[in-house]
């Protein structure tokens, strides 16, 4: 990584301001990234995907940094089988799951981000003959830099450790590989940083989910349509400073769950509007079915600028306490869901009113999401989407990956991405439905349907329930279940 400059940045005000003293002085770097939580972007115009400006506060790395107020130049190979170009990155290496170093190093290629065509690293030198640099603003034609990029006193550039001729492929995956192994975090930035030119986060690794996984979950319906086999409802609330994000999901048999709905209330979380338009919006039933219980999150880190206001949060749940409830969450806790009660004192107000406020494990309930998710879709308990979800959704929802403290051995969810609205969302929709004991439901259990509803003559006859009866099913199916589902058994036959 390089970053050039004619103007005065900070750490480098002393010999900027010599260099003044000459003509046509520039102020040189090249170094290594070390820390940062950086995300990519995909330009429409270049169809390249470059690196995104990260927060600076949460880029430890200076050269990082410096580089992403520059021009941000990429350096670029050519597919040499769809003729395309691309910006070679980590995430494109392939080699076999389970590999040991040994094996990976043998065995390891370059995938295209655009056909999926594969390179060897024989490939290599005649990529980096027609690699060119490439910066947002500019885009390639026939082998050639088009456009400008936007006007910047700083000219930076970042190439790959890929490019190297000097280290191949096999040999920066054997390393990234090997300290996956070691689990020491030092090792496996060492890999990324030295080996791919890449800031490194806790959260890197292959173990995390990948949001073309969540694409993979859908089923054919769409958004706020009602499948067969929903047989109870929940709503999770993520307040912003700006928005309420929410997911809508309906739950069925043994833990199956369907997302129905998800979107994005726009206005003050201070104001009444917005809070206005949330209430409209769980009030309403979906395909006949009402919605029965809604987590909203008041759980915001101090001084956080885009955090909501609690209080807010619990004037709201005490207009609907036998619907809404706001939790908090705590890193680790058991058991994982605990409801407390609490006096809250309104801003400017004496008098104070008591509600009860559900404490929640963050750890438990992100990691029985990413159980469900990872649930095969014939099996009770897997996670649902519908067919017409967005790629935000996806991307959202794979935004933070679980760590293990090697020192403390104490979990902890690092960000992989800033964006985590709808991850949060689904984690406290994964604690409504365990409130609701949804997982006892037994299998084959479908909603009552309305007259226009009726199954089809060829249609297989499966055990129908009233939604109303649900909850005593789930509540039933405790201690000495044989002999309940028995006698629910013959109920349903009579």
């Amino acid at each position: 990584m390089a970053w050039r400059t004619a103007g005065v940045k900070a750490g480098l005000s002393i010999p900027s301001a010599r260099g003044e003293t000459y003509a046509d002085f520039v102020t040189a770097i090249t170094s290594t990234p070390s820390r940062g939580l950086i995300e990519t972007e995909l330009d429409a115009r270049s169809g390249l995907t470059f690196w995104k400006p990260g927060d600076p506060e949460a880029v430890e790395s200076a050269i990082w940094r410096l580089w992403q107020s520059g021009t941000r130049h990429h350096f670029c190979w050519p597919c040499l089988h769809c003729e395309k170009y691309f910006v070679p990155r980590f995430e494109q290496m392939r080699w076999p799951e389970n590999a040991s170093p040994a094996e990976a190093a043998r065995s390891t290629h370059l995938a295209c981000p655009h056909c999926g065509g594969l390179h060897q690293d024989d490939d290599k030198p005649e990529m980096n003959a027609r690699g060119i640099y490439v910066a947002p603003g500019q885009w390639v034609g026939d082998g050639e830099v088009q456009g400008s990029p936007e006007e910047n006193a700083v000219i930076s550039f970042w190439a790959s450790g890929l490019a190297s001729p000097f280290v191949t492929w096999g040999t920066r995956v054997e390393r990234y590989v090997r300290a996956l192994a070691s689990g020491d975090p030092d090792q496996l930035q060492t890999a990324l940083n030295a080996g791919f030119g890449e800031c490194y986060t806790p959260a890197s690794g292959r173990d995390a989910l990948d949001w073309q996984e969540i694409l993979q979950r859908r089923q054919p319906y769409r958004i706020k349509d009602m499948p067969d086999g929903v047989l109870r409802l929940g709503m999770a609330v993520d307040v912003q400073k700006l928005s309420l994000y929410y997911t809508i999901r309906g739950f069925g048999s043994r833990g199956t769950s369907w997302l129905i709905d998800r979107g994005q209330l726009f206005g003050p979380t201070d104001d009444d509007d917005v809070w206005n338009a949330l209430a409209d919006l769980m009030l309403t039933p979906i395909g006949g079915m009402q919605i029965e219980r809604v987590f909203i999150d008041s759980g915001f880190r101090p001084n956080k600028p885009d955090g909501g206001d609690e209080h807010k949060v619990y004037e709201f749940t005490r207009r609907y306490p036998w619907l809404v409830s706001p939790t908090k969450g705590r890193a680790t806790m058991s058991p994982p869901y605990r409801i407390s009660k609490i006096e809250v004192t309104p801003k400017g107000k004496q008098a104070s009113y008591s509600i009860n406020l559900v404490w929640l494990s963050t750890d438990f309930f992100k990691s029985l999401l990413v159980s469900r998710i990872r649930t095969p879709l014939d099996q009770p308990g897997s996670f649902i989407v519908p067919d017409d979800i967005d790629e935000d959704y996806a991307k959202q929802l794979v935004s933070e990956v679980r760590v293990v403290d090697t020192a403390t051995g104490k979990p902890q969810w690092v960000q992989r991405s800033r964006q985590n609205h709808f991850l949060d969302c689904e984690a406290l929709a994964m604690a409504i439905g365990y409130s609701l004991n949804v997982q006892r439901i037994p299998e084959g259990v479908l909603r009552e349907r309305s007259d226009d509803q009726a199954l089809a003559p060829d249609e297989p006859t499966r055990a129908v329930l009233p939604a109303r009866d649900v909850a005593t099913l789930a509540a039933a199916a405790l201690p000495n279940l044989r002999a309940r589902f028995a006698g629910l058994s013959s109920r349903l036959n009579r």
